[in-house]
């Protein structure tokens, strides 16, 4: 080989490793990247607060600090990539930053410190809304986290008590969320709202009543309010020697609701209604009582009821007269 040909080849060589290098240099490394925060709930709310944070990157790489008004936050969860749980430290309104390796994302509006602001726990459903002690009883809502938890730990949902409010129920270990907990019902619980705490156990702050009040027992699968108070339709027929007998019905078809149902056996004296007997339905509603031999003009009156959809009945405080 040619001394030329030598120098042509060292020449095509050092040309193939240039090129070898700057294909090389194309190639696109993997860069972290800034995080971004396009919302945040609630707006408001006073220290203790769970706030919700939703944005881009929290993971790429992690975020490693938050901070509210410059006031830094203790207790943050990185939930994923897109959400972050903080809990509100200080006192100090302000923009929301949260940073990683790469920079600092603002908040699109700041958050206002205030008690209880937007903050207050709210309970929207109970699964079941009745059970013994040991039932497990979800409660969905809205800020029912009192810890929103750290990188190494769990986030804690609220303080729930079952009536008669004495002692607190346990969690079962179940994840809990700002939307969701779960708690084990205890023994000694009663009917009634159950309660749940957050940032404070004031009433209309950081504590809330549900709407629905829970039943220990019976067993139910449906749990709304309770609808508005029925009449008791009452039957009234006078026989010889003066024996007072008749049949109770509850209105809308509910005949649990006739059953052992007290009822007052009345008459007419000088322009007012005087009760001479009281007696007590059977569990077909019947009734029978022998009120004396006294003539007179007589009515039956049986109190209204009020109605839970599995046919739980409440009388009502005072009884108003029915027809008959």
């Amino acid at each position: 080989m040619t001394l030329e040909k030598r120098r042509l080849g060292r020449r095509l060589a050092g040309v193939g490793v240039a090129t070898a290098s700057l294909m090389l240099g194309l190639e696109t490394p993997a860069f972290a990247v800034s995080p971004t925060i396009t919302s945040f709930s609630p707006t408001s709310g006073p220290a203790g607060c769970v706030i919700v944070i939703t944005g881009t990157d929290f993971t790429n790489p992690d975020v490693s600090s938050v901070d509210i008004g410059g006031t830094p936050v203790t207790s943050f969860k990185i939930v994923s990539a897109t959400t972050i749980w903080a809990m509100v430290a200080g006192t100090t309104s302000g923009t929301i930053h949260v940073t990683n390796s790469s920079g600092t994302a603002n908040s699109p509006t700041d958050f206002t410190i205030g008690n209880p602001g937007a903050c207050s726990p709210t309970i929207t459903t109970l699964t079941p809304c009745s059970g013994s002690a040991g039932t497990v009883v979800t409660i969905t809502g809205t800020n029912l986290l009192k810890d929103s938890g750290t990188a190494t730990t769990a986030a804690v949902g609220g303080d729930v008590r079952f009536a008669p409010y004495t002692a607190t129920a346990t969690h079962p270990g179940a994840p809990e969320t700002p939307t969701q907990l779960s708690v084990v019902v205890p023994s000694g619980a009663a009917d009634g709202q159950i309660r749940v705490s957050t940032f404070n156990d004031v009433l209309g702050e950081g504590a809330v009543l549900s709407a629905t009040a829970f039943q220990v027992p019976p067993p139910d699968t449906n749990c709304w309010p309770p609808v508005a108070e029925h009449p008791r339709s009452v039957t009234l027929r006078l026989r010889r020697h003066l024996v007072a007998r008749g049949k109770v019905s509850a209105g809308d078809g509910f005949t649990d609701c006739a059953t052992r149902v007290p009822v007052k056996i009345q008459r007419r004296v000088s322009g007012d209604w005087r009760t001479v007997r009281v007696t007590t339905t059977t569990v077909n509603g019947a009734y029978k009582k022998r009120i004396g031999d006294r003539a007179g003009r007589y009515r039956a009156k049986a109190p209204k009821f009020t109605v839970w959809p599995t046919d739980f009945c409440l009388a009502a405080t005072s009884p108003v007269r029915m027809r008959g």
